[in-house]
C-alpha cells in the first residue's frame, strides 16, 4: 500500500509506504486533523513550534496550508500547500484547483491516486523542508486512514 507524493514545484516524487507512519504519529495527529478541520481556521500543529495549518475538506478531498510561526508584524507567511486524493474521481477535481496554486517543475504530471501533491511557496523555510515533508506524508496517511473502509490499495 502505499501514496504518491510529489511536490509540484520541483518535480521530486516518491512512494510514501504507510509503514512510515508509525501508529503513534496517526494517534497524534487524526484527532489534530478532525479538530483542524472542525475549526476551518490555523490551528497550532503539535510539537511544531509556533507553526498552524489551516485544512479544508469536500468531497472527500482535503487541502492544508502550513504557515510560519506569528511574527511580531505582519501577517503569518504560508509555507506549503498540498492536497491529498484518495481515489480518480477525486484527484481529478483536486488536481487542476493544485495548479493554480504556483508553478510547477516541467514536466509535472497527476500521479495515480492516491496521492499527496505539495506546492512550495515563495515564503517557505528552507531548515522547515524536512519536517514539512514529514508532516505532509503522516498528514496524508491520517486523512485516508481515518475510515478503514478508505485505506488506500
Amino acid at each position: 500500500m502505499y501514496i504518491q507524493h510529489l511536490t509540484v514545484t520541483t518535480g521530486h516524487a516518491h512512494r510514501s509506504t504507510r509503514a512510515m507512519v508509525g501508529d503513534d504519529v496517526l494517534a497524534l495527529l487524526s484527532p489534530w486533523l478532525d479538530q483542524a478541520i472542525a475549526a476551518r481556521a490555523i490551528t497550532p500543529i503539535p510539537r511544531m513550534d509556533g507553526f498552524g495549518a489551516l485544512c479544508l475538506h469536500q468531497q472527500g478531498t482535503l487541502v492544508v496550508t502550513v504557515y510560519a510561526p506569528q511574527p511580531d508584524i505582519g501577517p503569518r507567511m504560508p509555507q506549503v500547500t498540498f492536497g491529498v486524493a484518495q481515489r480518480s474521481r477525486q484527484a481529478a477535481a483536486l488536481w487542476p484547483m493544485l495548479m493554480q496554486a504556483g508553478p510547477a517543475a516541467p514536466g509535472v504530471k497527476q500521479p495515480e491516486a492516491p496521492w499527496c501533491a505539495v506546492h512550495l511557496h515563495p515564503t517557505v523555510d528552507r531548515d522547515a523542508l524536512d519536517w514539512l515533508a514529514d508532516f505532509e506524508r503522516c498528514i496524508a496517511w491520517a486523512w485516508i486512514t481515518r475510515k478503514p473502509q478508505l485505506e488506500a490499495v
